[in-house]
């Protein structure tokens, strides 16, 4: 977050040129907002399991409680906003999404920004959430830098994209230029190699993350050796001793896979930031009627060459876009429909998201 504020203040001076720390005030800051909330919910309920414990003859409850769901949000935004949108509620708390906030081209010209740190848990889930950019549009170019990092989907990338526009009548904008983006490498799965150096001694992973495990078998005769028929398995502790697992399969089920998923990021983050450079075409429409609007916009990515080992390349020719469309019609004063989506698509990872929706207002 820091980083993002001090790149939205650095750019803005940088472009301040003779006019001085007035630009600053005036023409950047100008009609921003910044803002924080917190929010916290109680917790997700989750099915309850259990498992059965031969020896006494009952069962034993495995239930993973969920710990209490928030999100702390942090940011400072300006945006205009377009004709169809509504106007905001009176205070910012970090929830607001417009699917148009991202469009190439904005409702006005000039700066406009929109810098948002999430951190959420949910479900028992803890990741970050952000999408944050701040544009420059002047009468035939766009310029635009940008860092989004969807916990949900696993898709983190920051990139610079630069673009010369032509307005085609009232209603259609077309750009093309250059797009440069950075990203974690992406299309790795380093356990399986890790998997096969080790011979399939799964285990031995665990051993490193602190997890420590203890044989015990049903001792039925008391002659202390397993004989057979008697049921044995593994116990599993924390790094703390405390026992979480009776068996290999309940330590497997809620607990290797979260040791799968840190040795993976561990590794990747090794690697570091991976670049690619691209060539980016767009096209931006936008209509806008009392009674319908239509505002769509499209990027796609046609050609792209990996600048770092392991810059992510599609090897069957596909390519990256990002497209959204914004859709209203009112019948008469009393119904009305709308619908809207957008589809991301980069480094072969999808993110997409669609609502459509009927109002009927008794007067």
């Amino acid at each position: 977050m820091k980083k993002l504020l001090s790149i939205l203040l650095t750019t803005a001076i940088l472009f301040a040129g003779e006019e001085g720390s007035n630009y600053f005030v005036d023409n950047f800051l100008k009609y921003s907002t910044f803002y924080t909330s917190v929010s916290v919910n109680s917790p997700f309920v989750a099915q309850s399991k259990w498992d059965v414990d031969v020896e006494n003859g009952t069962f034993i409850e495995t239930t993973k409680e969920n710990e209490l769901a928030y999100n702390l949000s942090i940011g400072v935004r300006k945006l205009a906003r377009f004709k169809y949108q509504a106007k905001g509620k009176n205070f910012y708390d970090g929830s607001e999404k417009n699917l148009s906030d991202v469009a190439t081209i904005g409702a006005v010209s000039g700066w406009e920004y929109l810098v948002k740190y999430s951190s959420i848990r949910q479900f028992g889930e803890e990741f970050v959430d952000t999408e944050s950019w701040v544009r420059f549009i002047g009468d035939n170019y766009v310029v635009k830098g940008s860092y989004a990092n969807f916990g949900r989907q696993g898709l983190e990338f920051g990139q610079l994209d630069a673009r010369w526009k032509k307005s085609v009548g009232s209603n259609w904008n077309f750009s093309v230029g250059g797009n440069f983006r950075g990203h974690p490498a992406y299309g790795l799965f380093p356990f399986n190699d890790w998997l096969a150096g080790s011979e399939g001694q799964w285990w031995t992973l665990a051993y490193e993350y602190g997890y420590d495990d203890e044989y015990w078998f049903e001792d039925m005769n008391q002659n202390g050796i397993q004989d057979p028929g008697e049921y044995g398995n593994y116990e599993w502790f924390d790094e703390t001793g405390e026992l979480i697992a009776e068996t290999d399969d309940e330590f497997y089920e809620y607990y290797y896979g979260d040791i799968i998923n840190l040795y993976n990021e561990e590794e990747i983050d090794k690697l570091g930031y991976q670049w690619e450079s691209s060539v980016v075409i767009g096209v931006d429409y936008y209509l806008y009627n009392k009674k319908y609007w239509v505002h769509g916009w499209a990027s796609v990515m046609p050609y792209s060459k990996g600048l770092t080992d392991y810059a992510f390349v599609y090897e069957s020719g596909d390519i990256d876009f990002d497209i959204g469309l914004v859709a209203g019609y009112k019948f008469n004063r009393n119904i009305g429909i709308f619908g809207e989506g957008r589809y991301l698509k980069y480094f072969g990872i999808d993110a997409y998201e669609l609502k459509a929706g009927l109002n009927v207002t008794i007067f």
